[in-house]
């Protein structure tokens, strides 16, 4: 187990486990789907990913270019598209939790702004995992806000 420290939180990964999980991925979940809002995903991602996350991505044994979910969540006013992205790694970490369970009994995520358009946060958790042994995941939330750039013809309007 390798421990790394990431902004407020410490990270403790099985860099091994994780990096062979990703490597026996053929495609990221946006591959795999292929629709319009994944394809223009897939343009804006080398780009969107801040390198310290890139780094950090490295070091954790995750490939970004393999996230297990993402989807369009919505356009913004100012024609920028927010995505939801998901990915995990074995181990554990210590900090603030990105997911809150609101009053209602509803739960919500509160992410930890790296850029302007890009957020993160972890949580426990084993949602959509490529890994077959459940134990011991995290989940890395993420939101990206990023431009249409693809045919203008194929944007989605809501």
């Amino acid at each position: 187990m390798t421990i790394l420290t990431f902004k407020d939180w410490i990270l403790t990964v099985d860099h091994e486990s994780t990096k062979s999980t990703y490597a026996a991925v053929e495609n990221g979940s946006a591959e795999d789907c292929n629709c319009n809002d994944c394809l223009n995903y897939i343009l804006n991602r080398d780009n969107i990913f801040p390198e310290q996350v890139k780094h950090l991505f490295n070091q954790l044994g995750v490939d970004y270019h393999k996230e297990s979910e993402v989807w369009r969540m919505c356009k913004e006013n100012n024609c920028i598209h927010r995505y939801s992205v998901i990915f995990h790694f074995k181990g554990s970490f210590e900090g603030t939790d990105c997911l809150v369970i609101l009053n209602n009994g509803t739960q919500t995520t509160k992410l930890n702004p790296i850029t302007d358009s890009f957020k993160i946060g972890f949580t426990k958790g084993d949602d959509l995992v490529y890994f077959k042994d459940k134990n011991d995941l995290i989940q890395i939330e993420i939101e990206i806000m990023a431009p249409w750039a693809i045919d203008k013809m194929l944007e989605s309007e809501w």
